[in-house]
């Protein structure tokens, strides 16, 4: 005798066999609208299609603030914090040494 494994829709809140649940999302392609014609801020160069900013952002070796989410801003505003206070490991040990070389200097 085999056993039925259930799992949970999230949408619908039942239970449902596992072999015949397809989780719930989109399923059908995605259309993007054109790019507004813009100057670039790196070369002054006019950007006026996709492939004009891939070619750009490959030529340049950079990238677009659209390819970061919420999540990247958020840890990296935590990180800038830590360095700007200074608590980083790499910044803790460099100011041990700077205090050491400083004793050493003044014979301490």
């Amino acid at each position: 005798m085999t056993r039925k494994t259930w799992v949970h829709h999230p949408i619908t809140g039942k239970m449902v066999p596992k072999e015949s649940f397809r989780p719930p999302g989109p399923n059908a392609p995605v259309v993007h609208g054109d790019l507004e014609s813009f100057v670039s801020p790196v070369d002054g160069s006019v950007i006026s299609d996709r492939s004009h900013l891939r070619a750009h952002n490959s030529r340049h070796g950079v990238t677009n603030v659209a390819d970061y989410g919420p999540e990247w801003f958020e840890r990296r505003g935590k990180e800038k914090y830590q360095e700007q206070q200074g608590a980083t490991p790499q910044q803790r040990r460099e100011r041990r040494e700077a205090i050491n070389r400083t004793m050493r200097e003044k014979g301490m």
